[in-house]
């Protein structure tokens, strides 16, 4: 199973950064996603026969973001000490 984040999109191109490898960028179409996603979502790579296609992982992407989130308050108040 690959999982990705979703770096940024170029039009109807999502220019994906594999997890763990980040400077491997993969481009997919839009079209490729099962539900809606933003910048920043993780997403799982799911092969059916030739065909791939994008699940987004909500609980994944919502646990990384409070993650960072966190990292950037404990920076901020470290600084404002």
């Amino acid at each position: 199973m690959n999982k990705y984040t979703i770096d940024r999109f170029e039009g109807n191109i999502a220019v994906l950064l594999k997890k763990g490898k980040e400077t491997l960028e993969k481009d997919v179409p839009v079209s490729s996603f099962t539900g809606e996603v933003n910048e920043g979502d993780i997403v799982e790579e799911i092969t059916s026969g030739n065909k791939n296609t994008y699940r987004p992982l909500r609980e994944e992407t919502k646990s990384r973001r409070q993650e960072a989130e966190d990292l950037l308050t404990r920076i901020k108040n470290k600084n404002d000490q």
